[in-house]
C-alpha cells in the first residue's frame, strides 16, 4: 500500500512537472504572438501615416492643377 502511494505521488509529481512545462511554453508562445502584433500595429499605424501624408500631396496637387 505504501508503495503504492509512493508511486502515485511520484506520478502526480511528473504530471505537475510536465503541465508546468507546457504552460510555460504556452506563455512563451503567447508573449511571441503579443510581440507580432505590437509590430503590425505600429507598421499599420506607419502605413496610415503615410497614406494620410501622401493625400495631402494629392489633395494640393489637384488644387493647383484646378487653379491653371
Amino acid at each position: 500500500c505504501l508503495h503504492t502511494h509512493c508511486r502515485a505521488n511520484e506520478e502526480i509529481a511528473q504530471v505537475r512537472t510536465k503541465a508546468k512545462a507546457e504552460s510555460a511554453a504556452l506563455h512563451a508562445g503567447l508573449r511571441k504572438e503579443q510581440m507580432k502584433v505590437e509590430s503590425l500595429e505600429r507598421a499599420l499605424q506607419q502605413k496610415n501615416q503615410e497614406i494620410e501624408e501622401l493625400t495631402k500631396i494629392c489633395d494640393e496637387l489637384i488644387a493647383k492643377l484646378g487653379k491653371t
